[in-house]
C-alpha cells in the first residue's frame, strides 16, 4: 500500500513538474549541430561551463530541500506524529514540490525581468536617439549604453556588443538579442537598428516615434492594472453591501406581507 501511494504521488509530482512542455536536448541543440544552419550563433564555452551546472545545482538543491522536508515530516520532526510507513510518498511528494517550487521561482523572476525591461525601452530609445543624433553610428550607441547604464536593457545591449566585437555582424547580433530578449517588445528595437544598420534612413526620428509608442503602451498597461486593482478592492466590498441593502430595502415589504398573512385574532 506504501509502495503504492508513493507511485501515485510521484506521478502526480511528474504531472504538475511537467505541465509545461519542455524541448528536447535535441531540439534545443540542433540549430547549433545542423550543417545547414552555418550561421546559427555557437555554444559560447563559458556559458556551457557555467550557466548549466548552475541550472542543474539550483534544481538539485530544490530536489534535496523537498527531500529533507519530506523526511522530516515522516519522521515527525515537524510537530506532527510520525508517520514512518508514509515515508517513500513523502519523500517523493517533497521532491516533486521542491523541484515544482523551483520552477515556479524561476518564471517568477523571468516574468519580473520582463517587466523591468518593458519599463526600460522608452528610455533606451530616447537615449539611443540622442546618440545617433550627436554623430554616432548604431554600433558606437549601442556600445556607449552598455557601458554607462545598468539594467536589463543594458545587459542586452552589452550582449549585442560582445557579439560584435567577436566577429558578429552587427545586424546577426541585434536578430539573436531580439529573439532571446527578455521582452517582445524589445524585439521592436533591435529590428529597427538593424534595418537602420542595413539600409540607412532617419533612425533618430524612427526612435523617437518608437519611444512614443513605447510610453503609449506602458501608460494603457498601468490604467488596465489600475482598473483591475480597483475591481479586486471594490468587489468584495461591493459583494457585501448589495446583499445588506437588497435587504434593507425589501424587509418593510416582507414585514407588511407576514402581517397581512396572519390570522386576524
Amino acid at each position: 500500500m506504501n509502495a503504492l501511494a508513493a507511485l501515485l504521488a510521484a506521478g502526480a509530482v511528474f504531472l504538475l513538474g511537467t505541465a509545461g512542455r519542455r524541448l528536447a536536448v535535441g531540439e534545443r541543440l540542433a540549430s547549433y549541430l545542423s550543417p545547414a544552419a552555418g550561421s546559427a550563433r555557437p555554444l559560447p564555452a563559458g556559458k556551457i561551463r557555467h550557466a548549466v551546472p548552475a541550472a542543474v545545482a539550483s534544481r538539485l538543491g530544490a530536489v534535496g530541500a523537498g527531500l529533507a522536508g519530506g523526511w522530516l515530516l515522516s519522521s515527525g520532526n515537524l510537530f506532527v506524529e510520525p508517520a514512518p510507513g508514509s515515508a517513500p510518498a513523502l519523500l517523493a511528494l517533497g521532491a516533486g514540490a521542491g523541484l515544482l517550487g523551483q520552477r515556479l521561482h524561476r518564471r517568477h523572476a523571468a516574468e519580473a525581468r520582463a517587466l523591468r525591461l518593458r519599463r526600460e525601452l522608452p528610455t533606451v530609445a530616447d537615449t539611443l536617439a540622442l546618440s545617433v543624433l550627436a554623430g554616432e553610428s548604431v554600433a558606437g550607441a549601442v556600445e556607449h549604453f552598455a557601458a554607462g547604464s545598468q539594467g536589463v536593457a543594458a545587459d542586452e545591449m552589452g550582449a549585442i556588443a560582445a557579439d560584435h566585437h567577436g566577429g558578429r555582424g552587427l545586424p546577426e547580433a541585434l536578430n539573436l538579442a531580439s529573439a532571446r530578449s527578455a521582452h517582445a517588445e524589445a524585439g521592436r528595437l533591435y529590428d529597427l537598428l538593424g534595418h537602420a544598420h542595413r539600409s540607412g534612413g532617419r533612425l533618430a526620428d524612427s526612435l523617437a516615434d518608437l519611444a512614443v509608442d513605447y510610453r503609449a503602451a506602458l501608460a494603457r498597461d498601468l490604467t488596465a492594472e489600475g482598473g483591475r486593482r480597483a475591481l479586486a478592492a471594490y468587489g468584495p466590498i461591493l459583494a457585501l453591501m448589495v446583499p445588506v441593502t437588497l435587504l434593507f430595502l425589501m424587509y418593510p415589504t416582507l414585514t407588511g406581507l407576514a402581517a397581512l398573512s396572519s390570522p386576524a385574532p
